[in-house]
């Protein structure tokens, strides 16, 4: 070998003296990293974009998500790929010293402020923190001065094509090792870590310029010099055309960058899907709502009011008040539900006006029924402290000579119970009162008892609530609809149907000038948009309730389409009585609309309506659902998607706009007819403090400048108001505020809004070793949520008074139900060992429970899981059952998972993705898989040709009861997936195959299939695996404990992950009930 082949070549590409040399190497390396860093943006948003594809609304929003986050990307990009252009070209020359140690500063500074970033917990507090970053520096400087000499010499000394792939593969496979870290590991946990990913996977992504840079003849052979001008010509021309890409790139960003805010301020749905979703993207969006919050609105509320022609007089009559508890009206005759649910309210809506589209204010009973008695909504102004001393239906009607009477449940009252104090104490205002848990057909009876004793001439007002369709649900006899929960759902309505038709016949026969007024409080999910129950959103399927009037003789029959309230109920009958209408009443009366008068318009009507995180503005059949903190919405229409499954936002620009400052206008004055709120020192609240109570986070700019009122109760509640909202546009505000600021309680609010919001606020550290106890625990909150965990030992005790050991009262201002949320989420973040035990305490809070299980899970700590196990056996809400079992899963649970699968997988309705929490445990065999694995494999493989199974049954867990007087007494599931739909047909042999090999692994003859006793599993159409099943009847010989052989056929493009077959048991008993 000669000298001149040993002689070391440049990672540059100059091979000695015979390769071409290049100066400004380091320009060219910016802007390849440049190139490369927005071609990873774009990969990436792409990925976000193909694997989120169901919750785009089409093609055309996802190239909106490109338009208006790739120009704001690729100059937040800029800066990284400056850093990141120059350590690659540093790394490119670290044979030599000085690029070396510039190389190994420059990774010794990012090694160490990651490592200062995410060391904020408590085993590195105090020295040990600096002695980490000093460490990580140290390890981060030396790998750069050791190791990156080596692999760049080895590049350089490497075949062209050698390098290419090794640079090009090592890169790439960084970049998304990087990318998939960032989105999988520690969401939303210290930020240091994840922009110190992101930082680095530009960096991976940039490195691939060290396959193609500045390359003459790698392989260290001659050429002549003419060969090599002509490369040296060839690369400048090509060098060139990259930097007048990168520049133009830059230079067209930045022109459409106002274009691209403006609409990525009103792509909603886009900014929810990649904040959540994407690694880098998702700080693009925050960086731009950070510095482009929406502007505040001042427009007044659109009328909820309306003249009366006093058409609708109900001089005489006595009024009957029915309100279901949870029946949505989609599940009633009248509404067009195809089920035999309600044949006495479709009689009673024949003969009388029914609104198509009614409303409540809050799906909980709480709200719903404070708000339907008072007619305002009560949940935004008990939010602000007004409208506790609001006057009730009942006690405006007792001013004009009715008697009242209620008949209802405790758990009226039982969602924010301490809210409703007033209310509850005065029995919202009726004189009679029956208030305890009955079943419905047993409050005819009450009602009938109090009537016969009412026989004189006054007229009564009357309410009777009904507690049934309220999960959790029970089959009636007679009303045999099936055993699932939407089943046993329909039985409770049908049930109170039945009660509903003696109630009507027994008050006509004494009172025969009654008006009926049929309502339920809210609706029930069953799984429309993804939940259960109530209380959670505001679409159509818990909000929008049955409202029937029927008064013969008084009304004829009428449908109204469009949106009304329940808030309207309280002035439409009052004005009909010729009261006048009270001042803080804040629903319309729909007199003129029952009698006819005025036109039904289904374009016109409105109707608002909140949970805790959503509102909803209806207006005709456009339906504006928003969720609060993230200020972002979405808009539907009813007459072409009744189900709200397309939101048209994008497409209806204008409309969104108009109805977002309707909505905004709306929020904003719930507090006006409430003249008697007034803050601590008798000041009235100023509009904005009304809106960011009722949790308006787009209030803060308005709320910030009130920290500079000359009243300290207006700047107390402001600091306090901020403190929950966490807005962090306004830090600066908040920043300058405390500076001022003498008031202890104002200046301790900022203090920890700031921290909340990732600000340091040094007083917080006083806060936390000070006297007041509240204090000190909201300080250890605001700590936990950004990782410093020195505040661990406070919440922990919060926690212990908060939920006392079983038998022990719990005090009632000790935590609310929000802030205990906020607290479970801090100490699993924190991964608090410390804990544990509190966390345990917890579970019997069912509200709580899936937060609970989600926290241990966080914290990994094994003792959980008994704690958790037990109570997964005794669960009975699918939310709290789905939590557990992620949590135990976390935990490393096997074995123990076998009984409450075996449980759940058998109830009326099976625990979704059982079997794939089967297969995570390593236990779908014990719990009614494939016998054994070979059985499976043979199911996967040739289930399309027909192939036998065996099975074995398991036994029933202890304490499961089996069904009563069903038609089977197995169930078979399956895990599969059917791209383009298909069907599973199961059952017994009809007839052994000839074949003397039965169990060859191509069967000779197909298995036959026993038809009449076979049943068909429908896979949907996905890319995703569904479950499916189906109950067996019982002339198949299924036996816990015992073998069973099925034989299975799928169609084409069926795909089987798994199946079991499962012992049928009854869903768990009812337990008193006490959610409202």
């Amino acid at each position: 070998m000669t000298s001149a082949s040993r002689r070391p070549t440049s990672p540059s590409g100059a091979s000695g003296a015979t390769g071409p040399r290049h100066r400004g190497l380091a320009g060219e390396r910016i802007w390849d990293a440049y190139l490369l860093s927005v071609a990873l943006v774009w990969v990436e948003l792409w990925v976000i974009a193909f694997s989120s594809r169901a919750e785009f609304v089409s093609l055309a929003e996802a190239l909106l998500a490109q338009r208006s986050l790739m120009p704001i990307a690729a100059l937040l990009v800029a800066p990284f790929a400056v850093g990141a252009g120059a350590a690659i070209e540093l790394f490119a020359r670290a044979e030599r010293r000085g690029p070396r140690i510039a190389l190994a500063v420059l990774c010794a500074a990012f090694g160490g402020a990651v490592a200062w970033g995410v060391s904020t917990g408590r085993h590195l507090a105090g020295a040990k923190r600096p002695l980490f970053t000093v460490a990580v520096a140290a390890i981060a400087g030396a790998c750069a001065f050791f190791v990156a000499p080596l692999l760049a010499g080895y590049l350089a000394r490497a075949r062209t094509a050698t390098r290419v792939a090794v640079v090009v593969t090592f890169a790439l496979i960084g970049a998304i090792a990087l990318e998939l870290a960032n989105a999988r590991v520690l969401p939303r946990l210290y930020p240091a870590f994840h922009v110190g990913l992101g930082v680095l996977s530009l960096v991976a992504v940039s490195a691939v310029s060290l396959a193609y840079g500045h390359v003459g003849r790698a392989d260290g052979t001659s050429s002549s010099g003419r060969t090599r001008r002509g490369a040296d010509l060839r690369w400048r021309y090509f060098a060139t055309g990259r930097g007048v890409a990168a520049l133009a790139i830059f230079a067209i960003s930045a022109a459409l960058l106002p274009r691209a805010t403006s609409k990525l301020r009103l792509a909603d749905n886009i900014r929810f899907i990649y904040v959540e979703r994407a690694p880098i993207l998702g700080h693009v969006v925050e960086t731009v709502a950070r510095f482009d919050p929406p502007p505040s609105v001042d427009a007044p509320p659109p009328s909820m009011e309306a003249a009366s022609s006093g058409a609708f007089d109900l001089a005489g009559w006595d009024v009957l008040l029915i309100s279901v508890d949870a029946m949505r009206a989609d599940h009633l005759g009248a509404y067009g539900y195809d089920r035999p649910t309600t044949p006495n309210i479709d009689a009673i809506a024949k003969d009388g006006v029914v609104f198509d589209r009614a409303y409540t204010a809050t799906p909980h009973t709480s709200y719903a029924v404070t708000s339907m008695m008072t007619g305002k909504f009560t949940r935004p102004l008990l939010a602000m402290d007004l409208g506790g001393d609001s006057e009730t239906w009942p006690e405006h009607l007792r001013r004009y000579d009715y008697k009242t009477a209620a008949f209802y449940p405790p758990a009226v009252f039982f969602i924010d119970e301490s809210r409703f104090t007033s209310f509850s104490e005065r029995k919202l205002g009726f004189e009679y009162v029956r208030e305890e848990f009955l079943p419905a057909a047993d409050r005819v009876g009450q009602v009938t008892k109090y009537l016969d004793s009412e026989a004189g001439d006054r007229r009564v007002f009357l309410w009777v609530h009904l507690f049934e369709p309220h999960e959790p649900y029970d089959a009636h006899a007679g009303f045999d609809f099936g055993a699932r929960d939407i089943d046993r759902y329909d039985a409770e309505i049908a049930e109170s149907d039945r009660a509903i038709g003696d109630l009507v016949r027994e008050v006509r026969a004494r009172r025969p000038k009654t008006l009926v007024i049929l309502t339920a409080d809210h609706g029930e999910e069953f799984g429309d948009h993804g939940g259960r129950y109530h209380g959670t959103t505001v679409y159509e399927e818990q909000v929008r309730v049955p409202l029937v009037l029927n008064a013969p003789g008084l009304l004829g029959p009428l449908l109204i389409k469009q949106p009304v309230q329940l808030v309207d109920l309280l002035p439409t009958t009052l004005a009909a009585l010729r009261v006048p209408r009270p001042a803080r009443v804040r629903g319309r009366d729909l007199g003129d609309l029952v009698t006819a008068v005025a036109p039904d318009d289904a374009e016109a009507g409105i109707a608002f309506s909140e949970s805790e995180d959503m509102m909803l503005l209806a207006k005709g059949p456009r339906r504006l659902v928003c969720l609060r903190r993230a200020g972002a919405c979405s808009l539907y229409d009813l007459t072409e998607d009744p189900r709200e499954r397309r939101d048209v936002a994008s497409s209806n620009p204008a409309e969104l706009s108009a109805l977002r400052n309707d909505l905004r206008a709306l929020e904003a004055s719930h507090g006006r007819y409430e003249r008697e709120g007034r803050v601590r020192e008798g000041k009235g609240l100023p509009e904005p403090l009304r809106r960011g109570l009722s949790g308006d986070v787009e209030a803060a700019p308005d709320i910030a400048p009130l920290l500079d009122d000359a009243d300290v109760a207006i700047r107390r509640k402001s600091a306090e108001v901020l403190f929950e909202l966490r807005p962090r546009e306004v830090a600066p505000a908040l920043r300058l505020a405390i500076t001022r600021e003498e008031d202890p309680e104002t200046k301790a609010y900022l203090a920890l809004a700031l921290v909340r919001m990732g600000e340091g606020a040094p007083h917080v550290f006083e806060l936390l070793d000070g006297k007041n106890q509240a204090m000190r625990r909201l300080a250890a909150l605001a700590l936990a949520e950004g990782g410093d965990d020195r505040g661990e030992g406070e919440l922990v005790s919060w926690l212990i008074e908060a939920y006392p050991k079983s038998g022990r009262p719990r005090p009632e201002d000790a935590m609310s139900f929000e802030r205990a949320r906020q607290v479970l989420e801090a100490v699993g973040s924190m991964k608090s060992e410390l804990a544990v035990g509190a966390l345990l305490r917890v579970l019997p809070d069912v509200r709580l429970r899936p937060y609970v299980a989600a926290s241990l899970a966080k914290i990994g700590e094994d003792a959980a899981r008994p704690g958790l196990a037990e109570y997964l056996m005794e669960e009975r809400y699918v939310t709290g059952r789905i939590a557990i079992t992620e949590a135990l899963l976390s935990l490393g649970a096997g074995p123990e998972l076998r009984d409450p699968l075996v449980s759940m997988l058998g109830m009326p309705d099976p625990l979704p993705n059982g079997l794939s929490y089967a297969i995570r445990a390593d236990v779908l065999k014990h719990v009614g898989g494939p016998s054994r694995d070979a059985e499976l494999g043979r199911l996967k493989r040739f289930a399309t040709s027909g192939v036998i199974v065996d099975f074995v049954v398991p036994e029933l867990p202890k304490g499961a009861e089996p069904p009563a007087d069903r038609d089977a007494r197995v169930r078979v599931l399956c895990r599969a997936v059917a791209p383009s739909g298909g069907e599973i047909r199961v059952g017994p042999r009809g007839d052994i195959p000839r074949s003397s090999e039965k169990k060859a692994p191509i069967p000779r003859n197909r298995p036959e299939l026993d038809g009449e006793r076979a049943v068909t599993l429908a896979v949907p159409s996905g890319e995703g695996a569904t479950e499916v099943f189906a109950d067996l009847p019982t002339s198949v010989p299924a036996k816990p404990g015992k073998q069973l052989s099925l034989v299975f056929y799928v169609t084409q493009g069926v795909s089987i992950d798994a199946c079991a077959v499962v012992p049928l048991r009854r869903e768990l008993p009812k337990e008193t009930p006490k959610e409202g």
